[in-house]
């Protein structure tokens, strides 16, 4: 069920004698009933909302606007053709609005589709600036498909940049209008009006803004809130301070939503945010704000020394962007190698299994985003020789169970097994866990002869035998 607020917007310059022409498509289905995080309900913040739009519209002669309302009961029979245009684009008349707002009743279904191309006949076909938002709580109920409406829009000529604004929507309705004008999720009555003066703002005066923090750490994720066209190809990005128009690093396309994610440089320094299209060359600079990166604090602390093959605790201080990990490596070893690691979204502390030759090793906190993995953070670590062992009968019955007793560190994958004396490393028959308890119940083989147990491991390859002891099966 959606609340859907349209505004069609004409994405080039303003049209014939400067005339903007916009509808409001006003959702009164069952769902706008339920309540928003912030307890009040998706009617009465929609309400509000429109209510806030309307008061900040400019009236002049330039400006029509519409109200079309779709499932509350206004037109009798199919649910999914109930959508009436209460007020045509003829002028503004605030007070008539804001009178189809107030008295507008959540009832009936959904028929978002069905809505928009009544819409797309409403408007005049002339070059005029048409705007149309969306402002949703759901998804289309009634089987339509967006991209047949925007299709119907093209085939009659009429430009359109549908913005899509969801009112706590769920991950499969935000999926649905992937690929559909911009889009932007809120989740209380302050974010959709927020949202709502943004594209507002757009739509009467076609400016381009972008806006984040002033200050942020080298390398941290950020999220940028734009206003603009949300053209095919607009996209947002950060570089250095007076970098030359068109240059760009890491980036968010603005069809992503808003706010976009961006990660910054690992650098520290003066920046730029910019939005910027890719379809006019060379991909020009269409708004812009500055923002300081300051130096990161990154940090590792663990034990000093650990048994070589032990699983340990790693605590880490640093941004935690995506592709941040911690790894352990030979001392000394190049930058960007790695061997066992974890990422520091996994949580705080890591757990890391380190390697099972004993010796100097570093832990190092690295980012796969940058190349060749920096080292951001390093502390040394001395891995010491564990102590691994078996105890057992000496001999047992051909098919018997027996009790294996070991010493080891226990670390994920480590196991003891049977098998033929000198048999090739990494062999294996019947098993147990070092997790499943101490001592471990083995099965014997059924054929008599020389025997091995083994305490082996699956995190190496290929299983080497850690320790071992000899028994008859007889």
């Amino acid at each position: 069920m959606v609340l859907a607020l349209s505004l069609g917007l004409l994405a080039g310059a303003a049209g014939a004698q400067g005339t903007t022409n916009v509808q409001l498509i006003l959702d009164a289905s069952g769902s706008m009933l339920g309540k928003l995080p912030d307890g009040q309900t998706r009617m009465a913040s929609a309400k509000a909302t429109l209510t806030q739009f309307l008061t900040g519209l400019k009236a002049d002669s330039s400006l029509n606007v519409g109200m079309r309302i779709y499932g509350g009961g206004l037109k009798a029979g199919a649910q999914c053709e109930d959508s009436v245009l209460v007020t045509p684009m003829k002028g503004f008349d605030r007070a008539a609005l804001q009178g189809q707002v107030t008295a507008a009743t959540p009832k009936g279904a959904t028929p978002i589709v069905y809505s928009l191309m009544q819409a797309a006949n409403d408007f005049p076909k002339d070059t005029s600036r048409k705007v149309i938002v969306l402002v949703t709580d759901g998804e289309e109920s009634c089987g339509g498909k967006l991209n047949d409406a925007a299709a119907l829009f093209k085939k009659i000529g009429i430009e359109v940049d549908i913005r899509i604004i969801g009112i706590d929507l769920n991950e499969k309705a935000r999926k649905s209008f992937e690929g559909v004008g911009t889009f932007e999720n809120t989740r209380s009555g302050a974010e959709l009006g927020a949202a709502l003066s943004r594209a507002t703002a757009t739509a009467q005066t076609g400016t381009y803004a972008v806006s984040g923090p002033k200050m942020a750490g080298a390398g941290s994720q950020i999220e940028v809130r734009w206003t603009g066209p949300n053209n095919p190809g607009d996209y947002v990005t950060v570089v250095e301070k007076g970098a030359p128009i068109g240059k760009y690093t890491t980036y968010f396309h603005t069809r992503d939503g808003n706010p976009g994610k961006l990660t910054v440089p690992l650098t520290p320094g003066e920046y730029e945010l910019r939005y910027s299209s890719e379809k006019a060359s060379p991909n020009p600079t269409l708004a812009s704000a500055p923002i300081t990166l300051t130096p990161p604090t990154y940090g590792l602390s663990a034990p000093k020394t650990a048994g070589a093959g032990s699983q340990i605790e790693v605590r880490w201080t640093g941004p935690n962007n995506p592709g941040d990990y911690v790894t352990v490596v030979e001392k000394g070893a190049p930058i960007g190698k790695y061997t066992t690691y974890f990422h520091t979204g996994d949580g705080n502390p890591g757990k890391l299994t380190v390697p099972l030759t004993p010796g100097e090793y570093e832990l190092r906190y690295s980012s796969e985003k940058a190349s060749p993995n920096p080292t951001l953070a390093a502390i040394p670590i001395t891995l010491t020789a564990p102590q691994y062992g078996l105890t057992a009968p000496a001999t047992a019955k051909p098919g018997s169970s027996i009790q294996v007793k070991w010493t080891g560190p226990n670390n994920p994958g480590d196991y003891v097994t049977v098998v033929r004396k000198g048999a090739p490393v990494g062999e294996y028959t019947t098993y147990f866990y070092t997790r499943d308890g101490n001592p471990g119940t083995l099965k014997m083989p059924a054929q008599p002869g020389s025997y091995e147990l083994r305490y082996s491991s699956e995190k190496a390859s290929p299983n080497p035998t850690l320790s071992s002891v000899g028994i008859e099966v007889r």
